[in-house]
Parts: structure tokens; sequence; C-alpha cells
């Protein structure tokens, strides 16, 4: 993007409208903005403020049709195993490079994750077991805290997929804790 010369005035409204009708079907930005700040009501991490953020209002009415289709078709543990072989497909798509530390499989994870706006993975390794606390991501935006049984299966299949790539055979990912209204969940990775 080519951001103007710091001498020339630049008005970002402009991009957006003229005459005071928004352009192509954009929505008028201090509509937006009233919004946002609806939104935050004074508490910058209020849930309704992060979901703002985390689920662009373009996707929001889709994703809700989906969503009650999904619920009115399949049962919550079939909506899992759809969302678990839909997040190994994405993981698939979505290949780590090859690395030879948990700390460097951590880093690669994040750079996927942050790429696409979708939180944060921490990985903690224990005598017993592996703990993978993946934090911020969308889902709860999206689907709703309610519906987190199923929804958390995306991440689930997403890092048995990319374990399983790693060299992790014989190891399968589990959920210990279901995505929050935050959209942190944790897993384990156990013997199978």
């Amino acid at each position: 993007m080519n951001l103007p010369d710091e001498s020339v005035e630049w008005h970002p409204k402009s991009r957006w409208e003229t005459s005071g009708k928004p352009v192509g079907g954009m929505r008028n930005m201090d509509a937006q903005n009233a919004e946002l700040n609806a939104a935050a009501a004074g508490n910058a991490m209020s849930e309704a403020y992060v979901h703002f953020l985390q689920c662009s209002r373009q996707w929001r009415g889709f994703l809700d049709a989906m969503k009650q289709e999904f619920t009115a078709a399949l049962p919550p543990q079939e909506l899992r195993r759809l969302m678990v072989r839909v997040g190994r497909r994405f993981a698939q798509s979505h290949p780590l490079q090859a690395r030879e530390t948990l700390p460097q499989l951590q880093q690669e994870m994040n750079r996927i994750w942050s790429e696409r706006d979708w939180g944060t993975v921490e990985i903690a390794q224990s005598d017993r077991e592996l703990t993978i606390n993946h934090q911020f991501s969308p889902l709860s935006a999206a689907f709703g805290a309610p519906d987190a049984e199923w929804s958390t299966g995306y991440l689930q299949g997403v890092y048995q997929q990319w374990f399983d790539t790693a060299g992790a055979t014989g190891l399968k990912v589990e959920t210990a804790k279901q995505s929050d209204q935050w959209g942190s969940a944790r897993f384990r990775l156990v013997a199978a």
C-alpha cells in the first residue's frame, strides 16, 4: 500500500464516501466507528469488543447461518468430528516448515496463526504430557461460546495434523478445555 506523502493532508473518510453516501456499498466510516465505540462501551477488553475485533462483520451473517444449518442437521459429536476434519484439511493446506525443537515448532505455528489473525499458541512440556494452549482464536466470535463443544474440534484437527506431520505418530491431541468466550482453548498431546 502506498502511503501519502507527509506533506499531503490525507482524509481516510474521503476514500469511502462522496456526497455523504458510501461508495461501493461501504458503510459510512462514522457509523463503523460508532459501532466499534459502542462495542467497547468503556471497557477495551469487553467480550463484545473482542468479538468485534475477532470476526469481521462481512462473515458474521454467513457463519451464523452456517452454524444454524450445522446444528439443525447434526448432533454435537458429529459436528465435532466434522470440525476436526476441517481442521486437518486446513493444516494439510498450511503445512509447517520442518523444525528441530519444540520452541521452533511453536514459533512456526504462531507464524501461520499470526498471518491469519487466529491468535497464538504456547506449548508446554511436562514428564506426562505436552500441553497446547491456544489463545484468542475467533471461534467464539464466529460460532459463540455455547457451541464450543463442537467448534473447538477445528483447532484439535489442526494440531493433530501438524503433530502427525512433524513425526508424533502414535500420539493424539485431545481437548483439555473447550474454547471459552475469549477464544482460548487447551489441548494435550498424549499416547493414543
